[in-house]
């Protein structure tokens, strides 16, 4: 029972390790395809830690429009600065270099963004964007009729922002 319950607080100090870490704002898939990948946490066992995170107050999930991120608060930094030794060594190394060779990959993920927000009950606004060291290369703003619309074109511009971006500067240029 002992071992049961600090497997589950390494577990859950791990997480919070390695978001302190990377230092940026991650979605879920971020965070779950390191920790399954190399077979820290299961699936299922890190989903319900996220949740009891969040719901401690340790992680904030932040909503803008289509998006999510994660991010830590200034009490999961406190927990985390009190309980890191926690860690075993390996896994702190392990983290450590991963956050080292993937933030900026990491962060490039992030870099390409879509949000709506609803105008009046008729009406979506829909912002794309492309950004690079928080520079504005491109930033899109459409209306659209409806909530299905502005989530098609929020996912369309995920997954083609590139290559219209690319387009755009061949036919302006």
């Amino acid at each position: 029972m002992i071992q049961d319950t600090n497997a589950l607080a390494e577990d859950k100090l791990s997480i919070l390790y390695f978001m302190g870490c990377l230092g940026i704002p991650l979605t879920n898939g971020q965070i779950t395809r390191f920790f399954v990948e190399n077979n820290i946490i299961n699936y299922f066992e890190l989903q319900q830690y996220i949740i009891e995170l969040i719901s401690g107050g340790l992680i904030d999930n932040m909503e803008t429009g289509n998006s999510q991120f994660l991010t830590l608060t200034s009490k999961g930094n406190k927990v985390l600065a009190f309980f890191k030794k926690r860690i075993s060594p390996t896994l702190r190394n392990i983290i450590e270099s991963y956050a080292e060779n993937n933030r900026e990959r990491l962060k490039d993920e992030s870099q390409i963004t879509a949000d709506y927000k609803k105008i009046n009950h008729k009406q979506y606004e829909v912002l794309c964007r492309v950004t690079e060291k928080d520079l504005v290369l491109m930033e899109l703003k459409l209306t659209v009729p409806d909530s299905s619309q502005a989530k098609a074109f929020c996912e369309n511009w995920r997954l083609r922002a590139p290559e219209v971006f690319k387009a755009m500067l061949d036919r302006l240029i």
